[in-house]
């Protein structure tokens, strides 16, 4: 009995090891080439009407020698244009300045003067991005813009208060691929109120002028 058992363990074994031996058929495709680009969020700005838009402008608003009262430029405008293939969600406007203060004007009682000190003597008399109106007849309900520095009237340091961030935001944006650009128009004056503290300096403003995407940016 006990050759019986073991004879047949060892066939067992032997076919168990036979088993393992066996090959399968395989064959392996593969899928290549993937590629993954990303939609462009382009824009591009001119002044007025010129063209082709870039990707920034110069000195659209510019006034020398300026004479308090006197002095003014005339209504200027921006043009946004979307040239990417993604669509934006929103436009925000905002504005900085440095200043030159020329340190050999004897008539100047500052020689010290602040950016802001300047900026607000330069008024705007009207503002506006495509159907909002920023200052001028029938401001647009939450994009107004406000006296924010007290003086009297609105100017460029009036826009770079926090008071105002939110009524220059969740503008509305040109379409894709330059169709449905959107234009931004300003006038500025030299108040007829400036002081001699701000005598021979120079004012630099930047207006810079975003394309969100998102709603939550």
């Amino acid at each position: 009995m006990k050759k019986y058992l073991i004879l047949a363990l060892a066939v067992i074994l032997a076919l168990g090891m036979i088993g393992g031996a066996f090959a399968y058929f395989q064959d392996t495709e593969t899928s290549s080439g993937n590629t993954f680009t990303a939609g462009s969020l382009d824009l591009k700005i001119s002044d007025d009407d010129e063209f082709p838009p870039q990707d920034g402008i110069n000195t659209t608003w510019s006034m020398d020698n300026m004479v308090p009262g006197v002095s003014n430029v005339g209504q200027r405008s921006v043009i946004l244009i979307n040239s990417g293939v993604t669509a934006g969600d929103h436009v925000e406007i905002s504005f900085s300045h440095i200043i030159i203060d020329t340190p050999d004007v004897p008539s100047d009682t500052n020689p010290d003067s602040t950016p802001g000190e300047m900026a607000k003597w330069l008024e705007i008399e009207s503002m506006s991005y495509f159907d909002t109106t920023f200052i001028g007849a029938h401001p647009t309900p939450g994009h107004t813009i406000i006296d924010a520095n007290h003086n009297g009237f609105f100017d460029l340091e009036d826009v770079t208060l926090p008071e105002n961030s939110l009524a220059l935001d969740n503008l509305k944006v040109p379409g894709t691929l330059g169709h449905a650009q959107k234009t931004f128009v300003m006038t500025l004056m030299f108040n007829a109120g400036a002081t001699n503290d701000i005598q021979g300096d120079t004012l630099i403003t930047t207006v810079t002028f975003i394309l969100n995407q998102n709603a939550s940016q």
